[in-house]
């Protein structure tokens, strides 16, 4: 008996050293090869990589090892964006935020120095009226409009004094227009409505100061060719000619004689995206007998560049137009595909591609391009904070300043970024 007791003391002693042994040798080696904390995550994350892959990704995650990659959250978003820590990121400056977060929305620049934004959209189908003016010290509101718009078109007079925005997707506003007086600070209504409903149209100024409204969607959501001119002196709208073919989501570009308009792309009333172009002059409507080289909508121009259908298919294709050949000439494309993007004219000549979707991959370019008109190349340069389509971008004395848009979520974006010159 006393024997049993003591093998059963010993046995015991020694399976105790052996666990103390155990623990001792996990605790030494868990300092000395210590495995990185790891973050537990339920978002959605953005992948930035500014050249090897140059846009935002959507996917879901649950757990991010922070041993390869550095997490920061985004400015006014709810989005988590992951950095490779061996990228180097040269981005452009968050600035000012809007006060209301919007895309489709409409602005310009003011006499002032200031940029005006109005209207559009806060969710897919909630459309405002608010009214905000970017200032020195940010944005500030002002009086809105009357009646909320949303795919209008936002003009500056030609002294920069007023301002016009015209058309909505909105019942009360699709036909109707208003003028912002920056000296009395308030909007009035014009003096007559526009004889068609008009929304994602095209405005341009002229260089007599008159300005155009041509095409975009009719209230009953087809394609038109309508066209009408608002007369400042009377502050009233007269029809001119129609369109040669109706469109939507197309580009109106004035060109350098000041009285010629140039059409391109967009959707036509059997819902196609077409390649035709044509010309306003003096009151005329000129099909062109030269296509472009592709199909184009959603699409910008300075040159013709990106677009695509706003469902499954973007583009990086550009062109230019001849106006001695009145011909199309496809130049090099772009890095990334751009639906909904900004082109801007810089002061060196050079143009600067922002933002875009790319609705082939479900994805927002992050980096800005821009494209040299004497080697017709494009080249990769600074890269948004955030994707965003549908936006807007104002060449301001030194910068550009890139406002709103959307980026694939419920709401709008509410964030402005400088692309410093």
């Amino acid at each position: 008996m006393e024997q049993r007791s003591c093998i059963t003391i010993v046995t015991t002693i020694a399976l105790l050293a052996t666990v103390i042994l155990h623990l001792a040798y996990f605790k030494y080696h868990s300092k000395k090869d210590e495995v990185a904390p790891i973050s537990i995550l339920d978002t959605t994350t953005i992948a930035k990589n500014q050249l090897t892959n140059g846009f935002t990704i959507k996917t879901r995650v649950t757990t991010i090892v922070n041993t390869d990659i550095s997490t920061r959250m985004g400015i006014a978003s709810t989005l988590v964006t992951t950095i490779p820590s061996t990228t180097k990121i040269t981005s452009t400056i968050m600035h000012k935020p809007f006060t209301t977060a919007r895309s489709n929305f409409g602005s310009a620049l003011l006499a002032n120095g200031e940029v005006l934004v109005a209207g559009g959209l806060i969710t897919s189908s909630s459309v405002i009226s608010e009214t905000e003016v970017y200032t020195s010290t940010g944005w500030q509101l002002v009086p809105s409009m009357t009646f909320s718009h949303a795919y209008h078109t936002v003009t500056a007079f030609a002294n920069n004094t007023k301002v016009l925005a015209a058309g909505s997707d909105t019942t009360r506003g699709d036909q109707t227009a208003e003028v912002y007086n920056i000296v009395s600070n308030t909007w009035t209504f014009t003096s007559n409505n526009m004889s068609s409903s008009h929304y994602s149209h095209t405005a341009t100024l002229l260089a007599n100061g008159q300005i155009l409204i041509a095409g975009g969607y009719n209230a009953s959501h087809i394609s038109i060719s309508a066209a009408e001119l608002y007369i400042p002196s009377s502050n009233s709208f007269i029809n001119t000619t129609n369109m040669n073919i109706a469109r939507c989501y197309f580009t109106s570009t004035l060109l350098s004689d000041g009285s010629t308009v140039l059409i391109t792309g967009g959707i036509n009333a059997s819902s196609y995206i077409i390649s035709t172009a044509e010309l306003y002059i003096n009151g005329s409507w000129i099909l062109l007998s030269s296509s472009m080289t592709q199909n184009w909508a959603y699409h910008a121009a300075v040159l013709v560049a990106g677009g695509g259908n706003d469902i499954n298919n973007a583009y990086s294709n550009a062109e230019i137009y001849n106006a001695t050949t009145q011909n199309f000439t496809a130049v090099g494309s772009m890095q990334y595909r751009r639906g909904g993007l900004t082109l801007t004219l810089l002061p060196s000549g050079k143009v600067l591609a922002t933002g875009g979707a790319d609705w082939t991959s479900n994805t927002y370019s992050l980096v800005c391009e821009l494209y040299d008109p004497l080697t017709r190349t494009w080249s990769s340069t600074l890269m948004l904070n955030h994707g965003r389509s549908f936006h807007h971008s104002v060449l301001l004395n030194n910068f550009v300043l890139t406002t709103g848009g959307y980026d694939g979520n419920v709401a709008g974006i509410v964030t402005s970024e400088r692309y410093n010159l």
